[in-house]
């Protein structure tokens, strides 16, 4: 396969990814310096929840700069999905210090992120406890990004992860 690109279109390719680089870096820093009270452990999400910056380009990237679609519904999906793809990535986020961090094993993984857990993650982690108390499906979820682990679950559960209160104002 031969690479048709002109250098007019690889000179448009090179200034596309600078600037999806510096939103990259925008999101990075509105990300690594949220924070959100939490005295109470809410099991209801909402955009409160995330960073703005974070939540109005994963929205942009769904639907374009389109704030409401023909329908309520059609507008409550996107924003659902935009609220659940900010979360985990806001729970998945890396500091600076954990990217440049030179773990003693190559086995070595990331600390747990409890400073950006949020009604995603850890509802998930509760419900499925609740519900199943199998801890090898929690531990897998959680393996994968999804949910908080069995232990940090059976802490919040018990109310021994701090001095929060379990507060059920609203869906998951």
């Amino acid at each position: 396969m031969v690479n048709t690109m002109t250098t007019t279109d690889k000179k448009k390719e090179e200034n596309s990814m600078k600037t999806i680089y510096k939103a990259a870096q925008v999101i990075r820093k509105s990300i690594a310096t949220f924070t959100k009270e939490r005295n109470v452990l809410q099991v209801s999400s909402d955009i409160t929840d995330v960073s703005a910056e974070l939540y109005t380009m994963i929205h942009w990237i769904m639907v374009g700069p389109a704030e409401k679609l023909e329908t309520e519904k059609r507008t409550r999906v996107v924003d659902r999905a935009t609220l659940t793809v900010s979360q985990y990535i806001m729970y998945g986020f890396k500091s600076s210090a954990q990217v440049k961090y030179k773990p003693s094993s190559e086995s070595a993984s990331f600390r747990s992120p409890h400073a950006r857990e949020n009604p995603q993650v850890l509802g998930l982690a509760l419900t499925i406890h609740h519900d199943t108390r199998n801890k090898k499906l929690m531990n897998l979820l959680n393996a994968h990004g999804y949910s908080v682990s069995h232990g940090r679950a059976l802490l919040m559960e018990t109310g021994k992860s701090g001095s929060m209160e379990m507060s059920a104002s609203g869906p998951l």
